[in-house]
C-alpha cells in the first residue's frame, strides 16, 4: 500500500523547467526529473484552468461534469454568471477516496468551492469568496470542515486564497508584486506543512496558482523575443524564475515530510507560452461574413464607455464602492459583462457570435428557443449553419502573412460527450499562433474601422492596460512527473491527458476506477512488480447529496472573484 502526495504548478511548462534544470537550477525537480518518471500532460480543449483542474479531479470531459469556463450564460439569457464547483455534476476522486475509507486532503485547488462534504480536508480554491480583497484569507465558508479555519488562524495565520498583484503592478511596482507572489507560496506551503505532519491522510494535494499568474503578467519581462517584451523596469528579466525557485524550494521542504511509502505526482493543468501584439476581433469577422449585425453608433458607443469606466472603477475605486456598484446592477457583473461584450450586437440580425474572452473565444449560434433574441431554427438550419461556420473559420487567412487563424474548428460533439453537452459552446476553436505567439482576442466594440485585426503597439496607454496581465497565454500541454516505489525510474510517459491522473490516484490506493471516467491509469509510468497491472473498474461514479451544492454569489463575491480574474487575465 502507498500514499499519494500531488504537487500542482498550475501552468508550468517543460519549455522553462528543462533549460533551467539543464543550468543546474531547479534541484529538486531536476531530482524527480531523474529518479522517475514525466511526460507532457495534454489539457482540455481548450487549456482553460476552470474546465482543466475539474477534468482532472474528475477524471471526465467537460460534458460529462459541466464545468466548461469561468462563466457561463445564464438559460434563456445573453448575461453571464461566474461558475464554481458547486455546478459541477460528478464528484471528485477524493470524495471516491472518502467513500472508500481513505483520509484526504486537498488545498487550494481551483473550483472546489463550495468544499465537498470528504473524509479529511478541502480548502477551495481562488472561486472561494473569502475575506479581504486580492490578497484574501480562506474562510470557513471554503473549509472542510468549517472549524479548521480557527486551527490554521493559530497554527500559520491563515491561508491564502492566493497572491492577485495587480495592484502593485498597476502602480509600476512589479518587483513588490514577484515579492507578494512569493510571500504567497511560502503561506500555502507552511499550511501545507502543519496538515501533512498534524493530518492524517491517504492521498493529500497542494495546487500553487503561482505558476500561472507570474505568466501571464511578467512573461513580457524575461522574454526578449516577444512582441511585448520590455526591459522596463530593470532587473525584472529573472522574475518568472525567481516564482519557479521558491515553489522548487517548497517542493523539496515538502518532500522531506513525507513518508517513506509516498508516491509523488507532479502536474499542470496546461503549458505556458507568449502573446502576440497581433490583435483579433472576432465578431468582426463574423459581421464581415455576414452572420452577425451591429446595432448603430451609440451602442458602439456606450459599449466603449461602459467597459471604460468598468476599468476605472476595477483600478480605481475601493472594494466596498465596487460592491455598492455590483448591488446596484440587478443583473450583478453577468449583466455588465455581457453588455460590454455584446452590446453592440444587433441579435436580430446575427446567426452566430463569439463569446469573446480575452483567450480563448467560443462559438455560439443564435438558435430560436435557446437565446431570447434567437434567429436560426434548430434541426436542419442550424448543423448547416455550423457546417458553414466551419469551413469558413479553416478558411480564414491573415491578410498579410496568409496563414491560418483557425488550425482548426470542432463541432462540440467532436470534443465533448456527456449529458452536460447542450450546455457546450456550439463550435470550439484551435486558434492558431503568430510567429509562435498566441494572438491577443478583444471585444469587437473596441475595433477600429470594424476591422477584425491589428497589430498595436503596446506601449501606448490605451494597450497597456489591455496587456498588462496578458503578456503570457496558456498552451495545450502540461506537465506531468511521478516519483516514489511505485513508479518507473527514466521513464517518459507517452500520450498523458488530465483525465488520466484520478483513474491514476485511485489504482494506486486499491480503489476501482469508475466505469463512467474518461481516463486511463497511467501503467506506462508504474512499475509492474509494485502495483497490480489489473486495474479494478467499478461502478458509474454518480453526484451523490454529499458532493458540492450550488451556491450563487451575491455581489460581495461577484465582486471578489471579479477582482481575481481580473488579475489572472481572464475577464477585462
Amino acid at each position: 500500500m502507498t500514499r499519494v502526495f500531488i504537487v500542482g504548478w498550475d501552468g508550468a511548462t517543460f519549455d522553462l523547467i528543462k533549460p533551467w534544470v539543464a543550468e543546474g537550477k531547479l534541484p529538486n525537480i531536476a531530482r524527480i526529473l531523474d529518479e522517475g518518471a514525466h511526460g507532457l500532460l495534454r489539457s482540455t480543449m481548450p487549456p482553460m484552468t476552470f474546465p482543466a483542474w475539474t477534468s482532472f479531479m474528475t477524471g471526465k470531459n467537460p460534458a460529462k461534469h459541466g464545468i466548461f469556463d469561468f462563466t457561463r450564460q445564464r438559460p434563456g439569457s445573453y448575461d453571464l454568471e461566474f461558475v464554481n464547483g458547486g455546478q459541477r455534476k460528478a464528484p471528485s476522486f477524493w470524495k471516491l477516496l472518502s467513500d472508500a475509507g481513505k483520509k484526504v486532503i486537498s488545498i487550494s485547488v481551483p473550483c472546489t468551492y463550495p468544499p465537498e462534504q470528504v473524509n479529511g480536508i478541502m480548502l477551495s480554491g481562488f472561486d472561494a469568496p473569502g475575506l479581504g480583497g486580492s490578497g484574501s484569507t480562506l474562510d470557513s465558508r471554503g473549509m472542510h470542515p468549517p472549524e479548521l479555519c480557527e486551527e490554521l488562524d493559530s497554527a500559520v495565520g491563515g491561508h491564502p486564497i492566493g497572491s492577485f498583484p495587480i495592484a502593485e503592478i498597476n502602480d509600476g511596482r512589479p518587483d513588490v508584486a514577484i515579492e507578494k507572489i512569493i510571500e504567497a507560496i511560502r503561506r500555502k506551503a507552511n499550511t501545507t506543512k502543519y496538515l501533512v505532519e498534524n493530518k492524517e491522510w491517504d492521498c493529500a494535494m497542494i495546487l500553487f496558482g503561482e505558476s500561472d499568474g507570474v505568466g501571464h503578467h511578467f512573461w513580457k519581462y524575461c522574454d526578449p523575443e516577444s512582441p511585448l517584451f520590455t526591459d522596463k523596469p530593470q532587473n525584472m528579466e529573472d522574475s518568472i524564475f525567481r516564482v519557479y525557485e521558491e515553489l522548487d524550494r517548497q517542493l523539496g521542504e515538502i518532500r522531506e515530510l513525507l513518508p517513506e511509502d509516498t508516491t509523488l505526482l507532479m502536474m499542470s493543468d496546461h503549458g505556458f507560452g507568449g502573446v502576440s501584439n497581433s490583435v483579433l476581433y472576432p465578431n468582426c469577422w463574423l459581421r464581415e461574413q455576414e452572420l452577425l449585425k451591429f446595432r448603430g453608433g451609440f451602442s458602439n458607443w456606450f459599449s466603449r464607455k461602459l467597459d471604460a469606466v468598468k476599468m476605472l472603477a476595477v483600478a480605481k475605486l475601493p472594494s466596498k464602492v465596487k460592491r455598492m456598484i455590483y448591488r446596484a446592477a440587478k443583473g450583478r457583473l453577468g449583466g455588465i459583462e455581457a453588455k460590454v461584450r455584446y452590446g453592440i450586437i444587433d441579435w436580430s440580425g446575427t446567426q452566430a457570435y463569439f463569446e469573446e474572452n480575452p483567450y480563448y473565444p467560443v462559438l455560439w449560434l443564435n438558435v430560436k428557443g435557446r437565446q431570447p433574441g434567437g434567429v436560426v431554427e434548430p434541426g436542419e438550419e442550424y448543423e448547416a449553419l455550423r457546417t458553414k461556420l466551419i469551413e469558413a473559420m479553416e478558411d480564414w487567412r491573415h491578410p498579410e502573412t496568409g496563414e491560418r487563424i483557425v488550425i482548426r474548428a470542432y463541432r462540440r460533439e467532436e470534443v465533448y460527450s456527456g449529458p452536460m453537452l447542450e450546455e457546450a459552446p456550439d463550435i470550439l476553436v484551435h486558434w492558431n499562433e503568430k510567429e509562435n505567439y498566441t494572438y491577443a482576442f478583444k471585444v469587437s466594440s473596441k475595433s477600429t474601422n470594424n476591422q477584425w485585426t491589428e497589430d498595436v503597439d503596446p506601449n501606448k496607454a490605451e494597450n497597456l492596460a489591455f496587456f498588462t496581465g496578458k503578456s503570457g497565454s496558456h498552451r495545450d500541454d502540461g506537465i506531468f512527473l511521478a516519483t516514489g516505489a511505485t513508479i518507473r525510474q527514466g521513464e517518459e510517459i507517452q500520450g498523458a491527458n488530465i483525465t488520466d491522473v484520478a483513474p491514476t490516484i485511485l489504482h494506486l490506493l486499491d480503489v476501482p476506477v469508475p466505469a463512467d471516467m474518461d481516463g486511463k491509469v497511467l501503467m506506462d509510468a508504474l512499475d509492474e512488480s509494485k502495483v497490480s497491472t489489473e486495474v479494478a473498474i467499478g461502478a458509474a461514479a454518480e453526484m451523490t447529496t454529499s458532493g458540492p451544492s450550488q451556491v450563487d454569489y451575491d455581489a460581495d463575491d461577484d465582486e471578489a472573484i471579479a477582482e481575481r480574474l481580473r488579475a489572472l487575465g481572464y475577464i477585462d
